[in-house]
């Protein structure tokens, strides 16, 4: 004989719960992801500024070397001498310093978003100038 299934009380209850945290946990869980993006986006930022320091630390080095070597080796011996008067200077480059931000995704999306409205407003100034 089959029995037909009837909702508890307590089935009830439960049911009534997980509607009720559900969408909370949803919204919680899109958070923790949204910190998560955003964490991982300064770390990268904050990896590439590391990068670009180095990067002009070496060429400040280098510098300081062919500095050295231009003073140094020409009375440090007579070769020297003559392979510094064949080398021509090289000037370091110090470009890295002035690295801009990185733009996060929703500026990006902005920068999208206002290029688009601006085409579609000299669209229409130009339909509304020929008519």
């Amino acid at each position: 004989m089959p029995t037909e299934y009837q909702e508890t009380f307590g089935a009830l209850i439960r049911q009534f719960f997980r509607e009720l945290f559900g969408s909370r946990l949803v919204e919680r869980l899109e958070e923790d992801l949204m910190r998560l993006r955003q964490d991982f986006e300064d770390r990268t930022q904050e990896h590439k500024i590391i990068v670009a320091s180095l990067r002009e630390e070496k060429q400040m080095l280098l510098s300081k070397i062919a500095t050295y070597e231009a003073v140094v080796m020409p009375h440090a011996s007579r070769v020297g001498a003559e392979v510094v008067a064949y080398q021509a200077p090289k000037k370091p480059a110090f470009n890295f310093v002035d690295m801009p931000r990185e733009k996060t995704r929703w500026e990006q999306y902005q920068d999208e978003y206002y290029k688009e409205e601006s085409t579609k407003d000299t669209a229409e100034k130009e339909v509304t100038a020929s008519a």
